[in-house]
């Protein structure tokens, strides 16, 4: 059905005789007060983060109140009333419309403008993902046959090793996922943004609004990486950015790939290790890795029968603090996750509110329509006549206040949702705060277990010195040569020592420094959401009093009442 084809409107008349008029851009009538409210291009991004943060039964909808004037034997609730078909542009802003045939002077004061907008306390990085495109691809398996997406991914980044001129590349999930894998080897104790997660379902990967919610959210990781002061400087970062090859065929990023072993090669290599034909000493390249992305078995091995001291008192006063940090971000996990879930709520019930307070306004339009014909069966001049018409023109004033209402519900409920995103993105980080903080005791273990086969070493090759000189008629010569074989291992563990001490420093360092940057930055976050939330709250409560207010006039209550009313 189309708008034009419709021979019958919800009436919205009566308008208030001299309504309020409200600058635009700012929170209230006073033209002196200079509070910028949310731009167009930032109150398309809050619809997209509510959906992502915040998801609710409603969540599909896409609101436009352009399409308010609708037949009414046609809908059955509110949210058929601000739902525009599929196929048509929506506007930018959910603001309330001018009626067929009503001047914009007699639509009363627009209830659905948008609210204060988070301050920008960091310049957001030039990163767009855009463009996807749905390409086949041929399975291991005959017969069945696979598809996937790619994203160009436009970058202008302002540090001085990325072009100037910017870059445009085409990446696939998987390359963002060999990026996140890359990034967790190669920068050890930094607390590094979480990717978006796999989804398995293939049929869900299909459709178009799983790829524009992966578009975003790979978008937003982008950013993400590149706010972050170590990632941003990273080759890591700039190859995948700036490489026009595929990732899979790109010599800059096969260079920067670690090297990795496979369990195989560590079955392989252990008899030989254990038979003394392998060096059983880490390299200090090795030693330098996290055991897990070695093919080395026995070092494993070795490390779990390493006892981490119990006693603090074995642990430099650097390392406590960090391990008690640790604790903080697992309690710091679970009340911002409990938060997370409370302002989930908040929204969801925000979210029904609106609805049901535009059902009721509907209800009480559809009065209004019922009380028109019923009236005009009665004659024009009739008691019963004039009766249905003053019941049908309060009943207008009642429901278009709160259509008017429900909609102002919904833009809020957008900018609600984007100022409590903080809560969002820090629950997400804590978790890769914990992995970072864990890198570093992996560090510190692996180092304890080298010194450990370190020590031993060093008494077998005494042992065998003292064992070879007690040996009558001279030197045994056998006992020699393993000595000399031991001492060969004890100079590549001294060796695998010192790296494994290097990286546990640096690792330790990054923590100490990431630990007090997040401080810093979950102050300014939360510090700066819950000044918008109050704002937000404010305004909204603000405008949707000034609506109820109209109608209190349009009934015969004074200002002075309605001020009396509203002060109790």
């Amino acid at each position: 059905m189309h708008l034009q084809d419709l021979d019958e409107e919800i009436p919205f008349d009566d308008p208030p005789q001299n309504p309020p008029q409200t600058q635009a851009g700012f929170l209230d009538s006073d033209p002196t007060s200079k509070q910028p409210l949310l731009h167009d291009s930032q109150q398309q991004g809050t619809s997209q983060s509510q959906n992502d943060i915040y998801p609710s039964q409603s969540s599909k909808q896409h609101p436009s109140d352009q399409y308010a004037t609708t037949r009414l034997d046609t809908l059955a609730s509110y949210g058929q009333l601000v739902t525009p078909p599929h196929d048509t542009p929506q506007p930018s802003h959910p603001e309330i419309q001018p009626q067929r045939g009503m001047d914009a002077s007699e639509a009363g004061p627009s209830t659905g403008a948008a609210f204060p907008q988070v301050a920008e306390s960091r310049r957001q990085p030039n990163i767009t993902i855009t463009d996807p495109i749905k390409h086949s691809e041929k399975s291991m398996m005959p017969g069945v046959s696979g598809s996937y997406v790619t994203y160009a991914v436009n970058s202008r980044m302002t540090l001085p090793k990325f072009s100037t001129r910017g870059a445009s590349v085409r990446r696939r999930f998987r390359d963002f996922v060999a990026l996140a894998e890359l990034l967790k080897v190669m920068h050890r104790g930094y607390f590094i943004p979480p990717r978006p997660e796999k989804n398995p379902v293939e049929g869900q990967r299909a459709t178009d609004d799983f790829v524009e919610l992966r578009r975003h959210a790979l978008e937003k990781y982008l950013i993400q990486l590149a706010l972050h002061p170590a990632i941003a400087q990273s080759d890591e970062l700039l190859v995948f950015l700036e490489a026009e090859a595929p990732l899979g065929s790109n010599l800059q990023w096969q260079q920067l790939q670690p090297m990795h072993g496979s369990i195989l090669e560590g079955v392989s290599r252990l008899p030989k290790q254990l038979f003394g034909q392998d060096p059983a000493a880490p390299s200090p390249t090795e030693a330098a890795t996290n055991t897990k992305h070695t093919s080395d078995l026995l070092r494993r091995f070795k490390e779990l029968t390493v006892k981490e001291p119990k006693d603090p008192a074995g642990l430099d006063q650097p390392e406590i603090d960090l391990r008690n940090e640790k604790l903080m971000v697992d309690e710091f996990l679970e009340k911002v996750a409990a938060a997370s879930r409370k302002a989930e709520k908040l929204v969801s019930k925000f979210e029904q509110m609106g609805a049901v307070t535009g059902d009721l306004g509907l209800s009480t339009l559809a009065l209004a329509k019922f009380e028109d014909t019923d009236g005009s069966s009665c004659g024009t001049y009739t008691d019963s006549a004039m009766a249905s018409k003053n019941i049908s023109a309060d009943a207008k004033r009642v429901g278009s206040a709160a259509v008017r209402v429900s909609r102002l519900s919904r833009t809020a409920t957008s900018s609600v949702t984007e100022a409590l995103s903080p809560l969002h993105d820090n629950l997400a980080l804590a978790p890769a705060a914990i992995k970072a903080l864990k890198e570093r005791e992996a560090a510190l273990l692996t180092l304890h277990a080298i010194e450990a086969d370190l020590e031993k070493r060093r008494h077998a090759v005494a042992l065998l010195d003292s064992e070879a000189q007690k040996t009558p008629g001279g030197v045994d010569k056998a006992k020699g040569r393993k000595a000399d074989n031991l001492r060969n291992e004890v100079a590549g563990l001294e060796a695998a020592v010192q790296a494994a001490s290097q990286e546990y420093d640096r690792v330790k360092s990054r923590n100490t420094q990431e630990v007090s940057r997040w401080k810093e930055s979950r102050v300014q976050d939360f510090n700066g959401m819950l000044d918008h939330f109050a704002r937000i709250m404010a305004a909204y409560e603000d405008r949707r009093l000034s609506v109820w207010l109209e109608v209190a006039e349009q009934f015969g209550v004074t200002k002075a009442a309605a001020a009396r009313l509203t002060s109790t």
